[in-house]
C-alpha cells in the first residue's frame, strides 16, 4: 500500500492553526472602545491574509476560519456561540475564493485593500444573515447595514493594506517565499 500525502503539511498546519488562534487572541486582547461595528477587522484580517499568503493552497483561509470560529465559540467570545463561529468561517472563505482569484499575491497594498474590505464584509453579511434566522426583524437589519456596511469596509480595507504591507517586507527579506510569477 501506497500512503496518501497529507493536503497539508505539519510545517503549513502549524502556520494555520497559529494564525486562527491568533486572530482568537487579538480579538480577546485588543478591546478598543470605539463603538464602530467592523473595527476589530483591522486586527483579524492580517493574521487571515498572512497564512493565505504563506501555504498558498486553497482551503487554508477556511481552516483558519474554522478554527478562530471555534476558539471564539468555546470561550464564549461571541454572544451566539456556536452560530458565531460560521462567521469567522465566512471570512476563512471570501480570502480563499479571493487568494484564488488574484493568485495569493497578497503583498500588493490594492489587493490587500480588497481582500480585507470584502473579506469583513462577507463576516458582517453572515452575520446579519444568522440575527435574521434567529428572528431579528429585517427592519431592524435594513437600518444597521448602511453605516455597517461602510465602516466593515473601510476598516477591513485598512488591515488588508497593512496584512499587504507586513507580507510584502517578510517576502522582500527572504522569510516568507516569494512568487514564481
Amino acid at each position: 500500500m501506497n500512503p496518501r500525502k497529507p493536503y497539508f503539511s505539519l510545517y503549513e498546519l502549524s502556520i494555520l492553526s497559529i494564525c486562527g488562534g491568533l486572530i482568537f487572541v487579538l480579538k480577546t486582547a485588543f478591546k478598543i472602545p470605539l463603538h464602530l461595528p467592523g473595527h476589530s477587522g483591522i486586527f483579524w484580517v492580517i493574521p487571515v491574509m498572512f497564512a493565505v499568503a504563506v501555504v498558498r493552497k486553497p482551503g487554508s483561509g477556511t481552516y483558519v476560519g474554522v478554527i478562530s470560529g471555534l476558539l471564539t465559540a468555546f470561550f464564549g467570545m461571541d454572544p451566539l456561540g456556536m452560530m458565531d463561529s460560521i462567521t469567522y468561517l465566512a471570512l476563512g472563505v471570501a480570502v480563499d475564493i479571493e487568494g484564488v482569484i488574484f493568485r495569493y499575491r497578497f503583498d500588493h497594498p490594492a489587493i490587500g485593500f480588497v481582500v480585507g474590505a470584502s473579506s469583513n464584509i462577507a463576516k458582517m453579511l453572515v452575520n446579519y444573515a444568522i440575527q435574521l434566522a434567529l428572528g431579528v426583524l429585517p427592519v431592524f437589519i435594513i437600518l444597521g447595514i448602511g453605516i455597517t456596511s461602510v465602516t466593515h469596509l473601510v476598516f477591513g480595507g485598512i488591515g488588508g493594506i497593512i496584512a499587504a504591507v507586513i507580507i510584502a517586507r517578510l517576502m522582500k527579506a527572504g522569510i516568507i517565499a516569494g512568487h514564481e510569477s
